[in-house]
């Protein structure tokens, strides 16, 4: 007699209903978590999953129950997934409710221009009688004029809008309309379905993790500074890609730096052998040693059975951009479920917001550019590790661009660069440019050269009373590779400035550093002179 659990083996497995709980998303794949219920024992099939799904990792989990066998099966299906067409269909049902709305508020703005047209008639056709009759009052019918003309203008605004609301519904349905065709049409496609035997005495829950490609997530960044500079709003998003081939709908969302696709061992170094380098006798080309790029060593380690096919190609190319952390990996629970639809445009969710303090400072580099930029230290007070990633930065209104940012973790300062102060004028200019010969008993040369720099300041944004605002700016002196050669700064108006901040910078660069304040409406110069000594006759050159 066969056992029961050989009976239900032998069975064809009953369809399961599974409704995908979470994902966790990493660089370049997904981690989907799917929940279904059964009753007792007996063999089922998870149906319709994407090829995306990796057939070598899936986790199989029974809550009163034992697994006894889990298997991956690939068929075609003859249409798309039901589930996408139902959410579809009923997705089209709203928006041409909504385009009926949208078409009978155009109806009812038309009849009521229709009447007021009609109203304007029956009022001229009066007031020529009244005129011809050399009566009635001037003032009323100024008023009903002006009544009129408010009414009709009101009406054309009305039905402007409720064309423009109709002619949006009805794209949005015809959009909807296009995606159904679209999925309908499409004939057999490739699915996996998980087939699960379980031994369970009732009620017991099956929970299904797999790994899918076709997706990945980067961090994306808002920041916005306030007009008056005094703090910068934070908005922390993630662009998520999702061609995984299945829609996550009403999903919980975490997002997570760890890179699974790389496996948890490292590999191993490889024996190289070397020879000489000889022509081939017989062929008369010559011997090529072995490559030692990065993917003949992904081929090698493959062929070794270090790393897995699917790793290997990993290594060779990358989907994604994979986001790169700071020692231990970070995850993000997102605070709301998600709905991330498979497509070819990714979708940014919020991950959280945060207001931060900002010290915002001016800088200027006038040899090379006469802009005073803007800039604001701030600290990372949120509880996010801000990953590397783009930002677009805004200062007030005013969208300034793209930025990179750089990791920071929480507690620590960074950079915001908030583009120019249009309210500054600088200029440069060169004061003197002489060459002396070696004086009596000498035999050194002179080169020297003389600068002012002259900052005008036409009302920039400031905390501070008095309207002033401080200005970082930087020169370069040459340094020289040469002992004989002797760079000195003989002059300098103001002095410039011996802040720690600037230490590293003047012995390793020869960058000198001054720190002036500009005042509101005034300006501000900086006056320097540099003198190079080096041996009589000799040349001087720069790099």
């Amino acid at each position: 007699m066969l056992t029961p659990l050989l009976l239900f083996v032998l069975a064809d497995p009953t369809p399961l209903n599974s409704k995908i709980e979470d994902v966790t998303l990493y660089g370049s794949s997904a981690m989907v978590h799917r929940t279904s219920r059964v009753n007792g024992s007996g063999s089922y099939v998870i149906q319709g999953l994407p090829t995306s799904m990796d057939k070598n990792n899936v986790r199989v989990r029974c809550a009163g129950g034992d697994v006894m066998s889990v298997e991956v099966r690939d068929r075609q299906q003859a249409t798309a997934p039901s589930e996408r067409l139902e959410a579809l269909r009923a997705k089209l049902k709203v928006a041409g409710r909504e385009l009926q709305t949208a078409r009978d508020e155009v109806r009812i703005v038309e009849a009521m221009q229709a009447h007021l047209a009609s109203l304007a008639n029956l009022d001229a056709k009066d007031f020529k009688a009244d005129v011809d009759a050399k009566r009635g009052d001037t003032a009323n019918w100024n008023l009903t004029y002006s009544f009129l003309q408010s009414k009709l203008m009101e009406n054309a605004q009305s039905l402007r809008t409720a064309q423009w609301k109709a002619e949006d519904a009805e794209r949005a349905y015809k959009e909807i309309e296009t995606e159904i065709g679209g999925l309908s049409s499409r004939g057999n496609i490739n699915v996996r379905d998980v087939v699960i035997d379980v031994e369970a005495g009732g009620e017991a829950v099956i929970d299904v993790e797999y790994m899918v490609s076709g997706t990945g997530w980067q961090p994306y960044y808002d920041l916005r500074t306030t007009s008056d500079l005094a703090s910068v709003e934070l908005g922390y998003r993630a662009r998520i890609q999702q061609r995984t081939g299945e829609d996550w709908n009403d999903v919980a969302i975490s997002l997570s730096t760890a890179e699974p696709q790389r496996g948890a061992q490292g590999p191993e170094p490889i024996p190289e052998w070397i020879s000489l380098y000889e022509p081939n006798r017989s062929s008369g080309l010559m011997e090529r040693a072995p490559a030692s790029a990065p993917a003949e060593y992904a081929r090698k380690s493959r062929d070794r059975g270090l790393l897995s096919d699917e790793e290997s190609k990993d290594k060779e190319k990358s989907v994604f951009a994979v986001v790169q952390s700071q020692g231990l990996s970070v995850q993000f629970q997102l605070a709301r479920r998600e709905t991330i639809q498979s497509r070819d445009q990714p979708t940014t969710v919020l991950v959280g917001r945060a207001a931060l303090a900002v010290t915002t400072e001016r800088h200027c580099t006038p040899a090379l550019d006469t802009t005073v930029w803007l800039r604001g230290k701030a600290k990372n007070t949120s509880v996010w590790t801000l990953l590397p990633g783009e930002a677009a930065v805004f200062l007030g209104a005013d969208y300034l661009g793209k930025a990179r940012l750089d990791a920071v973790q929480p507690g620590q300062e960074f950079t915001l660069h908030l583009g120019a102060d249009p309210m500054f004028t600088v200029k440069r200019t060169q004061t003197e440019d002489l060459s002396k010969g070696p004086g009596f008993l000498s035999s050194r040369a002179e080169k020297i050269e003389a600068w002012r720099i002259h900052l005008e300041n036409h009302g920039s944004v400031t905390q501070a009373t008095d309207g002033a605002v401080d200005v970082i700016v930087r020169e370069v002196l040459p340094r020289s590779r040469d002992e004989r050669i002797s760079v000195e700064l003989t002059k300098s108006e103001p002095k410039i400035s011996k802040d720690e901040r600037w230490k590293q910078d003047l012995e390793e660069k020869g960058i000198r550093t001054w720190v002036v304040r500009v005042p509101k409406n005034g300006a501000t110069d900086i006056t320097w002179q540099s003198t190079i000594t080096y041996p009589k006759g000799a040349e001087l050159t720069r790099e």
